[in-house]
């Protein structure tokens, strides 16, 4: 994790990135690495540089709070890299619902802002229950067709809640409204694999297990959430965060001509003004127990929450290492090339 975060740090850094900006960028790609992530890890770190040279990302960007009550808040990231633009609106969040017991803070004209799950287990760890939705704008291709469509024109926007446990990693759920999120398409496509069947359609509506049909011509399509037969119901929240993430915070609705980014609404409780702590966490782990009762199916060990497969897998490859595959590695050391950028690499890598 830690060479991951280095290799992308020094990349940003070059690229004009200060130095604290570049750390947080890059601390965030690794930790969805380490958590399982890969589509939302080192494998981004091209598409961002790509954006900085282009002057789609001003790695130089200040983060502005454009205007607050005691429990609202407009954040604005300037085009900056968008972890920078949500680890202020996390903190801003933070400090409204400490105060007040809940935040609401909406974040505009912010680049990719990565994984989900982190900024909700940051808020969950301070014993907040967080819900976080984004809406993505400016996308170079439409990913998703609207249910009863055949072309394209929604992208996988995402939704994540967190919550804390009394004992152990918190609960957080990350899910796009989509049956999988583009990046794991872009991880596979990377890797020379096919996808899962259900996750795709090519250009004329048909299922497919290629992945490079989301990135050729003509172009097919992520089937929402639910697939071919429940479809209906990612869509209809697909168009919700549209509204609540995009309208709502500035940012705009696909469509609509605006830079490449994402808007976002973060909402923030503080569970002591509900009720207390302790109270909370015994409801939700005698619920928790309920759930983990049923006897798993076949091919399963157990019931498991959300959020508690990120934190297996954590564990796991803080022991065993991270693979990345040899594409995005021939991609990072194109760009270290590119900017006479020092990156630091593993033993199997030099």
């Amino acid at each position: 994790m830690d060479q991951i975060a280095e290799a992308a740090a020094s990349l940003f850094i070059a690229a004009g990135t200060s130095s604290r900006d570049a750390r947080t960028v890059a601390g965030l790609l690794a930790e969805a690495n380490c958590a399982g992530h890969d589509s939302h890890g080192l494998i981004r770190v091209p598409q961002y540089l790509a954006a900085v040279e282009d002057g789609r990302i001003d790695p130089a960007a200040e983060v502005e709070l454009l205007q607050e009550t005691p429990i609202t808040a407009v954040v604005d990231g300037h085009w900056g890299f968008g972890q920078v633009a949500m680890t202020r609106a996390v903190e801003v969040a933070s400090e409204k619902a400490a105060a007040h017991g809940l935040a609401a803070v909406t974040v505009r004209s912010a680049s990719h802002i990565g994984r989900l799950g982190s900024y909700v287990e940051r808020l969950a760890r301070r014993d907040l229950a967080a819900l976080l939705l984004v809406n993505a704008v400016g996308i170079p291709a439409y990913r998703m067709a609207p249910w009863g469509g055949t072309e394209a024109r929604l992208a996988t926007d995402p939704l994540a809640f967190g919550a804390p446990r009394s004992d152990g990693d918190p609960v957080v759920l990350d899910m796009t409204t989509t049956v999988v999120a583009e990046g794991k398409v872009r991880v596979k496509s990377n890797r020379g694999e096919p996808v899962p069947e259900g996750w795709l359609i090519d250009a004329e509506g048909q299922p497919t297990t290629d992945p490079d049909v989301l990135y050729g011509e003509p172009r097919g399509s992520i089937l929402p959430l639910g697939g071919s037969a429940a479809g209906h119901k990612g869509y209809g929240l697909n168009v919700a965060l549209e509204l609540l993430a995009g309208a709502l915070s500035g940012t705009g609705c696909i469509g609509g001509g605006q830079p490449l980014g994402n808007g976002v609404l973060l909402i923030a409780l503080d569970v002591e003004r509900f009720l207390p702590l302790d109270e909370f966490h015994r409801h939700a782990e005698a619920f928790f127990a309920h759930v983990k009762s049923s006897p798993p199916a076949a091919g399963f060990d157990g019931i498991l929450l959300p959020g508690e497969i990120e934190g297996q897998v954590q564990r796991q490859r803080q022991e065993e290492g991270i693979f990345v595959e040899d594409e995005t590695w021939r991609q990072v050391l194109q760009w270290a090339d590119k900017l006479g950028a020092e990156v630091p690499l593993p033993e199997e890598r030099r």
